[in-house]
Parts: C-alpha cells; sequence; structure tokens
C-alpha cells in the first residue's frame, strides 16, 4: 500500500472564519498606524502589514520578521481558552526569530507573568487527529499547536520565547479592545497620526481617511479568502499578501474633505461588514444555546455568501445594495445611498433568509433560481420589512413599499428577472395589488412584456414561506 508524503508547513489561513474577519483588519490597521509613528516616512518603503500568512498578521521589513500577530475576537477569559493561540505565536517566533509576538484579544486577560507561569498548569494541545483515509487527505497541512508546543519545549526556549510575548496594549494602557471600541482606537490613532506630524485635520478628514484605510485592509482579505475558496484543498499558494506601508501613507496624506463616489460605497461595505460581524455572532451564539450545532454549515453557506458579494467592484456593490433594498431609488452613490442603501434591520433580514433558505444562492445576480412547471422562477432575497407605527396601518406602509419599488426605474432592468420578492414578514399576491390599496399607480398599457406591467406582477412573500417553496 502506497502512502503519500505530508509535508507540514507554518503557514496558515484563518480566513474560513469570516465572522472575525472585521475585527482581525481593524486591529492591523491599528498596529499599522502605531509602528508609521515609530519610524521615519523614509522607511515606509520597506516596511509591510502581511495579512493572512504566517500568522493572523504580521509586521516586516523587508522579508524580515518584526512582530507577528495572533487576533481572537471571542469574550473568552479563561487561559484555557487561549492556550493554542499562545502556543502558535511562541513556536512561530521561534522559527522566525522575530523580535516580538502579540496576542490581541477582546477580554482581558491576566499579566504576561501570569500567563507565562499558568501555560505550563495546562495540558499541551491534544495531537491533531489523522485523516481517516491518508491518500485522500492534503499533501500539505499546518502545523498544529501540538508541533509548536513540542518544538518549543525541545528548543528550551520557552523562557526566552516569552520575554518577546506580550498582550497588545491600546488606549489608556488597556491590554485588550473589544470590536465595538475599535472604530474609536482607529479614528483617534489616525488623529494621532496627523498630531505627529504637525498637520491639522478636520473631523470629515479622520471619517474618511478611517474608511479608506478599512477599504485597503478590506480589499486584500476578501481576495484572499475569495482564493481560499476557489484552491484545490491540497495544495497552498506561497505568495503572501502584503500592504505597503507606502499604501497606508498615500491613503492619509490625501485630502479627503470632498468624499467620492468611492469613499460613499467604501462605507456602505463597511456598513454591511458590521452588521454581518454582529449577527454572525448571533447565530453561532444561537446555535450553541439551541443545541443545533449542525446549523454551523448553514452559518458557514453564509459566509461563503458574504466573501463572494465583499469581493464585488464598487460599482457592482452598490449595484447589489440597490437591488436588495429596491423601493428605495437611489440612483447614484451620495450620502442618500449611505444613510438608506444599508438598513440594519433590513441587511438582518436578508442574512437571515441566506441562513434559512437551503437553495443554492447565486452570487452573481443576487437570487433564487427554482424549475416551476418547466419555467425558472427567480426570488430575489430583500431588505423589505413591515415596521408598523400607530399612525399608519399595516396595509398603508404595504402599498408605500410597493410603490416606491413600481416607480424605481434605477433598478427596472434587474427587477424584469424577478418573479418573487423574498421578505421579513410582507405578503402579497403582487406588487400592483398591494400598492393600488393605496396608492394609485398607472394602469397596464396592455403588453405583457412591458418591463413596468411584469414588475407589476411580482409577488412578496415572507421567509418562512420562502423556505416552504425553496427548501425543497
Amino acid at each position: 500500500m502506497s502512502t503519500e508524503t505530508i509535508i507540514y508547513t507554518p503557514y496558515h489561513s484563518a480566513i474560513p472564519s469570516w465572522s472575525g474577519y472585521q475585527y482581525q483588519g481593524k486591529v492591523a490597521l491599528n498596529v499599522v498606524l502605531d509602528y508609521m509613528m515609530r519610524i521615519s516616512p523614509d522607511e515606509y518603503e520597506s516596511h509591510s502589514l502581511e495579512l493572512e500568512w504566517y500568522e493572523d498578521f504580521c509586521i516586516l521589513n523587508g522579508e524580515t520578521y518584526i512582530s507577528i500577530h495572533q487576533v481572537k475576537s471571542y469574550k473568552a477569559k479563561g487561559l484555557s481558552e487561549y492556550k493554542e493561540a499562545i502556543w502558535n505565536l511562541l513556536g512561530k517566533t521561534l522559527l522566525k526569530s522575530c523580535e516580538s509576538c502579540y496576542l490581541h484579544s477582546a477580554s482581558d486577560l491576566d499579566t504576561e507573568e501570569e500567563i507565562k507561569k499558568g501555560l505550563l498548569n495546562l495540558d499541551p494541545p491534544p495531537m491533531p487527529k489523522p485523516p481517516k483515509d491518508p491518500l485522500k487527505g492534503p499533501k500539505i497541512k499546518t502545523y498544529s499547536p501540538r508541533h509548536y508546543h513540542d518544538q518549543v519545549m525541545a528548543a528550551n526556549a520557552y523562557e526566552e520565547l516569552f520575554s518577546k510575548f506580550s498582550c497588545y496594549s491600546y488606549a489608556s494602557s488597556k491590554r485588550y479592545c473589544p470590536l465595538n471600541e475599535l472604530e474609536d482606537e482607529i479614528k483617534q490613532k489616525i488623529k494621532s497620526y496627523y498630531d505627529h506630524r504637525g498637520q491639522n485635520c478636520t473631523v470629515v478628514q479622520i471619517e474618511a481617511v478611517y474608511h479608506y484605510l478599512l477599504g485597503e485592509v478590506d480589499r486584500h482579505i476578501t481576495r484572499r479568502h475569495y482564493d481560499e475558496q476557489i484552491d484545490d484543498a491540497t495544495e497552498i499558494d506561497f505568495i503572501p499578501d502584503r500592504i505597503w506601508f507606502t499604501e497606508i501613507y498615500q491613503v492619509l496624506e490625501n485630502n479627503w474633505e470632498k468624499p467620492s463616489d468611492e469613499y460613499v460605497i467604501l462605507r456602505l461595505r463597511n456598513m454591511f461588514h458590521s452588521i454581518w460581524d454582529s449577527f454572525s455572532i448571533d447565530l453561532h451564539q444561537k446555535t450553541i444555546d439551541e443545541g443545533t450545532l449542525e446549523r454551523q454549515e448553514d452559518i458557514r453557506k453564509v459566509e461563503q455568501y458574504v466573501s463572494t458579494l465583499s469581493s464585488l467592484s464598487n460599482s457592482d456593490f452598490f449595484t447589489f445594495c440597490q437591488i436588495v433594498t429596491p423601493n428605495i431609488h437611489i440612483p447614484k452613490a451620495d450620502e442618500d445611498a449611505f444613510r438608506n442603501l444599508i438598513p440594519e434591520d433590513g441587511i438582518g433580514t436578508l442574512l437571515y433568509a441566506f441562513y434559512e433558505i437551503k437553495r443554492e444562492l447565486d452570487v452573481t445576480n443576487y437570487r433564487y433560481v427554482k424549475k416551476i412547471q418547466s419555467i425558472n422562477t427567480s426570488y430575489l432575497p430583500t431588505t423589505l420589512k413591515l415596521i408598523s407605527n400607530r399612525y399608519r396601518s399595516d396595509d398603508t406602509i404595504k402599498s408605500s413599499i410597493a410603490s416606491s419599488i413600481l416607480s424605481n426605474a434605477a433598478i427596472r432592468n434587474q427587477l424584469y428577472e424577478i418573479e418573487v420578492m423574498i421578505t421579513d414578514n410582507i405578503n402579497a399576491k403582487s406588487l400592483e395589488e398591494a400598492a393600488m390599496k393605496f396608492t394609485a399607480i398607472e394602469t397596464d398599457d396592455g403588453n405583457p412584456n412591458d418591463k413596468v406591467t411584469k414588475i407589476k406582477k411580482i409577488r412578496m412573500i415572507d421567509i418562512d414561506i420562502a423556505k416552504g417553496e425553496l427548501n425543497q
């Protein structure tokens, strides 16, 4: 019986844990801004941020690793929850002999000395389980925390390596930073950068720089995530993804007082990811609380949708926002687009539909397709949600939403291809029927192929009904 040689590598990707990517990207950006204030601008050309390669992220000078960083976004406080991450850091610091290694966490941990003592009192990380069929397993595997533990102990390097280990310090000397505080942390760091350079900055400039920098990091992480999905599982791409400090510097030195279309779309992207990040955490907790861990696969499915949508060009992402919020007529990227095209409750509805519906989403057209009586029927998941109030009845609000969709010329070509819209809690036999209850709309001109005529026939259904029709 022949066997394959398994090659172990220290290089890894945590990208499949998509829900934590935003926290990780923001942490990396915060660290880069810190480093840029410690060195002179002349050194920016040789320094870079490496994402999702040797570790969650690293800072390099040329090809020399200065620091490596492991990021944990969960709220756990016990050392046992972090032991594998710490052994990874120590082992990788041993292999690269870098100056320092840092653990970033969203909750407070013990001091470095307490961690050093406590780690040895814990059992070593478990040995990785061998594949059920070695011949079908990957030829290249990343080192496990147990590998790093054994290497560190064999080299008798524990004390030396811990002299390089720290929990990263944030504002007010805090040794942790929750996700909801990172945005303020970074904006304060941007202001500190301008103060350090002796430059004045406005709130508008800081806000714009923040979104452009986050967009720069997001582009790299999104590309890595997309590559991970399409690469063969038995291969590994030995090309690290790096952002040079000069790229960050160019953003910092630009005048963003007059926001561009690109800036607005970056804000839309960042808001979409922020909502997904919170939604993902809630979903994971829900599967734990309800004992439905098998639904983790459904969460991973949504993660894949989100990552693919994130890889869209700015123009295509803006079109996606227009289509899934079809009752808002915004033909171009402007401040109104940011305020209205990514409604937080509505994006939650969209993501929940992704989670509940088993049929595969066509992410290039943002719809589900089902053959009904030999005809392909397209279902569009949307952000539409009926929120009642004491002054307007449900039917009045439904009519307003339906008539707004019918009058939205900006996405008429896309809606022409849709037969059903998936909503949170709105049901109607057609947009026309819903709209005509309280709103006067144009009557049909007799041409069944006219775009407006066809769009009037679109049904609206809630997620439960959509599950009944599509989960078959």
